[in-house]
């Protein structure tokens, strides 16, 4: 009950434009989830192949990699909110474009543009919110819309499963026709447009640099090798652990069709319910720091979900599987939100979103690139067992180098005589100082760990 009203407290207390950036992570996430589920559907009813449907589903990992840090050093120099109406906007108008096109160069277009919305929406969510929100209640903020992203994401999974039926049924055709599959993506798409709305009703927000001309001295890169060497324990072991994931979540579904022999619809409904999971242990994860600090809850969380790992890479028993695959998601995705806050307090402010894009850069090359490519060659020769242990590795080793360089983070006092914006001010400040996805922005394409 005193967690039930710590949170209720907390809630109340989030400001307006707070409280209007959660609707916009309600609407996004919606639409998120109907374009997860229908998008490569569509686009092959339409009579694309496999290869076409794989070059649109890689756009925004390119985009991430050449528009990410431009995006982020601007935002961080002249304000965040600007960016992320400009970021809604776009894919609002993107999901339109894409549900009503059918030719080669349209869709290849449309998935541009909705690429670089959603990455504008990824760099400045985490911003946004760090500027929006008190220290004291920002843990709960970042979780909170941590759960409420994931619980949207399950009610858009099953509204978006159940559209196609219904319109088929209304068109008197098959389910998996175009216009059935165009009327469920459009739907989503209209969530996308009514996210636009608390966007536009926000007050401007002062990045780091400001929200004008006065931003223009702002340095967003890192200015000295401290600096530059915090920025690397930074992203380092986040690189590493995105790289884990990459050679495994991307395969979950082909891991218990050729594993257990499931059926989509089965697969479909186990990872609806693990949204649900996650966002609930998500929610815990504040109490926990606030117990225990946010570093030593990051490191055993994650260090807690390995076993769980290492059950599903090993066992053949399909209730043990789905039991660890549950407990692992929840024990290695509940922290995210901490280490997200934790990151960019110890950053200078008008560096945060310079460290949130070059964490979707490398976020994107792991999980987008180099991890299911490694993943898929180890596949081909020894099956999961072998590519499941290698994520765990990486997942362990990624875990013990942010452990190694932070452990002492939150034990330091909070005033020792350095400059405001030194790394060792901040690292005297600690993680209660003025730190995804994703993270970042509901809406964004970026996988979960």
């Amino acid at each position: 009950m005193k967690v039930i009203r710590d949170y209720l407290r907390m809630i109340r207390a989030f400001s307006p434009d707070a409280r209007r950036f959660l609707t916009f992570t309600l609407f996004t996430a919606v639409s998120w989830s109907t374009f997860n589920l229908t998008f490569n559907l569509y686009v092959h009813s339409l009579g694309y192949g496999q290869d076409f449907i794989g070059l649109l589903n890689g756009v925004p990992s390119i985009v991430i990699l050449f528009l990410g840090l431009p995006i982020g050093m601007a935002a961080d120099r002249h304000g965040y909110l600007r960016f992320l109406v400009a970021g809604s906007i776009l894919t609002a108008v993107s999901g339109f474009g894409l549900g009503l096109s059918s030719t080669r160069p349209a869709l290849l277009a449309f998935s541009l543009a909705s690429g670089l919305g959603g990455a504008l929406s990824w760099v400045i969510g985490g911003p946004m919110m760090m500027a929006i929100s008190r220290k004291e209640e920002r843990d709960f903020l970042f979780s909170v819309q941590r759960a409420l992203m994931m619980g949207a994401g399950f009610a858009g999974s099953l509204m978006a499963g159940a559209l196609p039926e219904v319109a088929a049924a209304a068109l008197g055709t098959d389910p998996a026709a175009t216009a059935p599959l165009r009327v469920a993506y459009l739907v989503g798409a209209c969530f996308n447009l009514l996210a636009v709305f608390p966007v536009l009703k926000m007050s401007a927000v002062r990045g780091g640099g400001g929200d004008g001309p006065r931003g223009s001295a702002a340095r967003p890169l890192p200015s000295s090798w401290e600096e530059l060497t915090l920025f690397m324990k930074l992203l380092g072991p986040g690189a590493l652990i995105s790289f884990g994931a990459g050679a495994m979540v991307v395969f979950f579904q082909l891991f218990f069709k050729l594993r257990f022999d499931l059926n989509p619809g089965a697969i479909g409904v186990l990872f609806a319910f693990s949204s649900v999971v996650t966002a609930l242990a998500t929610l815990v994860s504040p109490v926990l720091a606030r117990r225990f600090g946010r570093v030593r809850t990051i490191v055993w969380t994650q260090l807690a979900s390995i076993p769980f790992l290492l059950l599903l890479a090993y066992s053949f028993n399909l209730p043990a599987v789905v039991l660890a695959y549950y407990v692992r998601q929840a024990l290695m995705n509940m922290s995210g939100p901490l280490q997200m806050t934790f990151g960019m307090e110890q950053v200078r402010k008008e560096q945060r979103a310079t460290l949130t894009s070059l964490n979707a850069i490398l976020g994107s090359l792991g999980r987008g690139g180099l991890g299911p490519i490694v993943s898929g060659y180890l596949q081909a020769r020894s099956g999961f067992t072998l590519a499941f242990t290698m994520t765990s590795v990486c997942y362990v080793v990624g875990t013990l180098m942010f452990f190694l360089f932070f452990r002492n983070a939150e034990r330091l006092p909070r005033s020792r005589g350095p400059a405001v914006g030194s790394p060792a001010a901040r690292a005297a400040v600690g993680p209660a100082g003025e730190v995804t996805p994703g993270p970042g922005a509901a809406g964004s394409r970026a996988r979960r760990l």
